[in-house]
């Protein structure tokens, strides 16, 4: 009798089930590029958010232009925001991380203490890396970067507790600062080691005559770093990997170059020790494909599969389980619509699942992260049918690609637009 009457339960809560999938609507364009699970097993994303306040009706009088200018900054603009969420699909922290300068948050990293490593870069041209406690304050904040315009793709994770800013600089040749003497073309990958406490180790550049792009690295179990990013010329775009050590030395570089234009996006390291690329190349006809590249440590390639697909389509984040298996996260387009892109594959990179989730409109993941349980999330942007605002948007997802279902649950309080000002600028 228990037994039938737990089946019923049962029943009942999966009829009253929803999806998960959380879209944060605010006011103008709000867009989550990275997503992490917390120790408490909520989940944490980042992005940015804009705020734009009009004029108070009595505005304060400046007799400096810059006062004037850097007030407008504080007060307008893209602002790096972070998002909680816990199992049921509640947001139980929305919080705007104000700087002196408007900025984007691209990536958030995980501390052994349950606090986050966030990087990001400001829409002037500087690079920023935030150390925050698990309640989200800020301990430190670093802002660095040339005198030129730099912009930062992602922060990785290191063994040491310290995390690898990876980016893109434009080229310096003064005489006065040696660090950057390497940087010789229009762009140049721009990579800066911190510690755990926020000591800045180290800060170099590399690239060659034509525009380079740092894009992501990872650490590889000998403690030496491999790079990806891509160089463009007047021919196309050609994707670079290049193995340094863990002073920023240069082991290798090697170029892969073909006759169509090719876009990097991630590298992980797989559980087997080798490497994995997604990327991305457009044939005559501008469709897009996924390619994978698997590589060893020396850079011979294990594995060079591009996926075939009805509609253009690009992984922009991609994660492995415990059992090899992969899930892949992105967008699929036609002539006239966006979806998100849900990929499971084996590990010889063969497709086993593929979802699309979207309405008639922009949709899109930029990153996955797998959970304790087997299950994954994707952070990103959902744009309404109706609207031409874009939101930020967390989804949970099952190993067959499908969206995972929550039972009602009564809704949480949040902690709503909370600003943090506690900044300490670091050059």
């Amino acid at each position: 009798m228990n037994y039938i009457f737990t089946l019923i339960l049962l029943l009942i809560s999966c009829l009253d089930a929803k999806e998960y999938s959380i879209v944060i609507d605010k006011p103008f364009n709000n867009i989550l590029f990275d997503i992490t699970q917390d120790y408490d097993r909520q989940i944490s994303a980042v992005g940015f958010s804009q705020d734009f306040k009009g004029l108070e009706f009595k505005p304060k009088r400046y007799t400096n232009p810059f006062e004037y200018l850097q007030n407008i900054s504080t007060s307008n603009g893209e602002r790096m925001h972070f998002i909680k969420a816990d199992l049921h699909g509640n947001i139980t922290l929305s919080k705007a991380l104000t700087l002196a300068k408007c900025s984007q948050a691209m990536s958030i990293v995980k501390t052994p203490s349950n606090g986050y490593f966030i990087g990001g870069y400001t829409l002037d041209g500087s690079l920023v890396v935030l150390k925050l406690d698990a309640k989200t304050n800020i301990i430190f904040t670093k802002i660095f970067g040339t005198k030129n315009f730099d912009k930062l793709n992602n922060i990785v994770a290191l063994r040491d507790g310290g995390v690898l800013a990876v980016g893109t600089s434009k080229t310096t040749r003064s005489i006065y600062n040696d660090m950057f003497e390497s940087g010789i073309g229009l762009n140049d990958i721009y990579i800066t080691r911190f510690s755990r406490d926020g000591r800045k180790l180290w800060s170099k550049k590399y690239g060659t005559i034509d525009d380079d792009e740092g894009i992501d690295a990872v650490e590889a179990r000998d403690g030496s770093i491999v790079v990806l990013g891509k160089t463009a010329n007047e021919k196309g775009q050609d994707v670079t990997i290049m193995r340094i050590t863990q002073n920023g030395n240069k082991i290798w570089i090697k170029h892969h170059k073909t006759t169509e234009i090719v876009f990097a996006h991630k590298i992980i390291q797989l559980r087997d020790g080798n490497f994995l690329l997604s990327l991305s190349q457009k044939a005559k006809l501008q469709k897009e494909y996924i390619r994978l590249i698997k590589f060893d440590i020396q850079k011979n390639i294990l594995n060079d599969k591009v996926l075939t697909t009805t509609y253009s389509s690009v992984l922009k984040d991609i994660k492995e389980y415990s059992n090899s298996n992969l899930i892949g996260v992105g967008y699929v387009r036609d002539s006239y619509n966006t979806d998100a892109l849900v990929i499971i594959l084996n590990s010889k990179l063969e497709m086993l699942y593929q979802e699309h989730y979207g309405d008639e409109n922009l949709d899109q993941f930029n990153a996955v992260t797998i959970l304790h349980n087997f299950q994954s999330a994707a952070a990103g942007i959902k744009t309404d049918e109706n609207s031409q605002e874009a939101n930020m948007w967390i989804a949970k997802i099952n190993q067959d690609a499908s969206l995972s279902k929550v039972s009602k649950q009564p809704k949480v309080k949040i902690k709503k637009d909370v600003f943090s000002t506690d900044v300490t600028f670091v050059k």
